[in-house]
């Protein structure tokens, strides 16, 4: 499973139409997680308003799905400037109409002790992880209380769970994400609004493969062999799909009655936590 290409994955089934009708947002979408969970959703019959910071990925996300014949449109955005997240929200309303699904999924890290870091790299990693879904958050939010329904999903990790060596902001930031999300389904459930996070554990995305975008900086071939065997039940890393689906489920009517959730697919890493 682990040699299956990410545009290949088996389990990519053609969908059921499970967002039929539905307009969905998705950050980080050209790559990893946001990349595989935009396509099923446009499978799932959505329609998907891609957003990345990148725009040079071949091929771009939306023109997979508009070769797979669904409907999605790209929109280049940066997480921590708020105009690129009201700009998203403008172009879901805009060009489909309406707002249901907003997936925050974009975000990175940097590995190096906490008395190794700069402001500046701290404060990148925090505006990128946090600040970025509490933008997205905002922008979307009025929308969501003006219809009266709404279903927010973010992306946090099992290190927003339990600790990994030199990477503090990244799980500061990720244990943040996990307790807003709660916060977050405390507020807004009785104005119909559910919000769940989905934490995963190691997933074979592009930067462990080695191709661009390039590896977190810090990462050695040893700490990707040994993430590749954290997964301790099923010994294996697990693909960008595989969490798309967790996310889907979060997303649709599958899990009306979920709210202020962390969803773990992390094949047995934290079953020993």
């Amino acid at each position: 499973m682990n040699s299956t290409a990410i545009n290949e994955h088996p389990r990519m089934s053609k969908g059921l139409g499970r967002l039929k009708g539905k307009v969905a947002i998705v950050t980080g979408a050209n790559s990893g997680i946001g990349r595989a969970t935009a396509r099923l959703f446009a499978r799932e019959e959505a329609k998907v308003v891609c957003c990345d910071i990148q725009e040079t990925v071949d091929p771009r996300v939306d023109r997979l799905i508009e070769q797979d014949g669904g409907q999605a449109v790209f929109a280049h955005v940066d997480v921590t400037v708020q105009a690129d997240c009201d700009r998203m929200v403008t172009t879901a309303l805009e060009r489909f109409g309406d707002l249901d699904i907003l997936f925050n999924n974009a975000g990175g890290g940097v590995r190096k002790l906490i008395h190794e870091f700069t402001d500046e790299e701290w404060n990148f990693v925090v505006n990128l992880n946090l600040n970025g879904l509490f933008r997205g958050v905002r922008a979307a939010i009025p929308h969501f209380l003006k219809k009266g329904s709404g279903n927010i999903v973010n992306t946090a990790s099992t290190f927003g769970l339990l600790a990994s060596e030199r990477y503090p902001a990244y799980c500061a930031t990720k244990a943040a994400i996990v307790n807003l999300t709660r916060e977050m389904a405390l507020d807004y459930g009785p104005k119909g609004i559910r919000v769940n996070c989905v934490c995963p554990g190691s997933i074979e995305t592009a930067r462990f493969r080695g191709y661009p975008p390039k590896p977190t900086p810090g990462f050695t071939e040893e700490q990707r062999a040994r993430m590749a065997s954290s997964n301790k039940a099923l010994l294996r890393m697990g693909q960008p799909e595989e969490i798309a689906y967790a996310v889907l489920f979060l997303a649709s009517e599958e899990s009306s009655f979920v709210t202020g959730h962390a969803l773990v697919a992390d094949g047995g890493q934290t079953l020993d936590a």
